[in-house]
């Protein structure tokens, strides 16, 4: 889900004003969500209230009518406006470009397949529009299960008839701007296939012109699942975020259901308190906060100097090369809010030097307010 998000918002600056190279700035300040972005969020909310037809139809309105504006396609937007609650035989990439829960919330690629369809149908119920919504959940599903590219592809090629023998550098000259599941979805994948981590996936996308926020956001969707998310990328993309869209992937948290980059205490070694040290403060986060820091910090480099995840309700942070815990607080939910009203700090002078508590609130409020997460 996230990687839709990251590439629909990397993708925004370039889907008028193409580029046929991969050497641009990741994240503009120009960058943000468009209707990918708040679709795919549309399809879990539908997904965690039971997945019907009629969620996702539900769930669809609802969010177009909260954001009008973030440009949809004129017929999708006439439906999403309208009272009108049947399909309207769409073979557009809208399909795909949304579907990316349906292979995170399914427990086979059956069903992954089988909630594609449906999330689909609402709308695109043209077999092209609806092959396109299961290919790329097929990947997506696939990729989570760390099958090997090759793998993905003969299953993709054998299953759904897509030519994926093609190269970017075959594809990129002549690429223009294509709003359709069969000359969208293909491409995305194969920009997956060539790519060597998630960033490279995302600009093999975009590099190749076209409508490049719903390309990039297939892609990304696929590369979050077989190489997870960096942390600066997962960071800057809530810091471009909204708490209503931010509360759905909450939700979905809550729910026990994965997303692809969330860190967990198994990605590094740690070490619980030698001399835990209650300090009273009184943080607040918004549901944008709150989503982000459940994401997590892996270090990426030697220069990293924390790992930090979140459990049972507790956000920890570890030193990335002792594994000492240093700072651990819990969170709670508090109205609109969540609330940390407490946070326990390493006090044994052997693997922590930090003696003053104010030191201490202040230093914790940077990591999780404006520093690493």
């Amino acid at each position: 889900m996230l990687g839709a998000i990251i590439g629909d918002i990397v993708g925004s600056v370039y889907e008028w004003d193409n580029i046929k190279t991969k050497d641009f700035p990741l994240f503009s300040d120009k960058g943000f969500f468009t209707d990918d972005t708040v679709m795919t969020v549309a399809v879990a909310d539908a997904l965690l209230n039971g997945g019907t037809a009629d969620n996702f139809i539900d769930s669809m309105k609802k969010f177009g009518k909260q954001y009008p504006d973030s440009g949809y396609g004129s017929r999708f937007g006439s439906w999403l406006s309208s009272a009108e609650r049947g399909p309207y035989n769409s073979w557009g990439n809208g399909a795909a470009m949304r579907v990316s829960p349906c292979a995170w919330y399914a427990e086979s690629i059956d069903e992954a397949e089988t909630l594609a369809e449906r999330s689909a149908a609402v709308t695109h119920n043209h077999p092209e529009g609806i092959k396109g919504a299961q290919a790329t959940a097929a990947a997506i599903y696939l990729a989570r299960l760390r099958e090997p590219k090759d793998r993905i592809k003969e299953y993709i090629e054998g299953r759904y008839g897509y030519d994926l023998n093609r190269t970017l550098d075959v594809i990129r000259p002549g690429y223009r701007f294509n709003e359709t599941c069969q000359e969208t979805v293909p491409e995305a994948i194969i920009a997956f296939l060539e790519s060597y981590s998630f960033e490279d996936a995302i600009r093999n996308a975009i590099s190749l012109g076209g409508d490049s926020d719903t390309l990039a956001a297939i892609t990304g969707s696929i590369a979050e699942a077989f190489y997870g998310i960096p942390g600066f990328i997962t960071t800057t993309t809530f810091h471009k975020m909204d708490d209503t869209l931010s509360s759905v992937i909450n939700a979905w948290l809550d729910k026990g259901k994965p997303i692809g980059g969330a860190v967990t205490k198994s990605d590094w070694k740690t070490r619980e308190f030698s001399k835990p040290h209650p300090i009273a403060v009184n943080f607040r986060l918004s549901e944008t906060n709150y989503a982000r820091i459940r994401c997590g910090l892996l270090p990426e480099e030697m220069e990293d100097k924390w790992f930090a995840f979140f459990e049972d309700g507790r956000m920890c942070f570890h030193r990335s090369w002792t594994g000492f815990k240093i700072y651990e607080a819990r969170i709670r939910k508090d109205g609109p809010v969540y609330t940390v009203s407490e946070i326990t700090v390493e006090r044994d002078g052997e693997f922590y030097s930090g003696t003053d508590d104010d030191e201490d609130i202040c230093s914790f409020n940077f990591l999780v307010g404006r520093g690493l997460l």
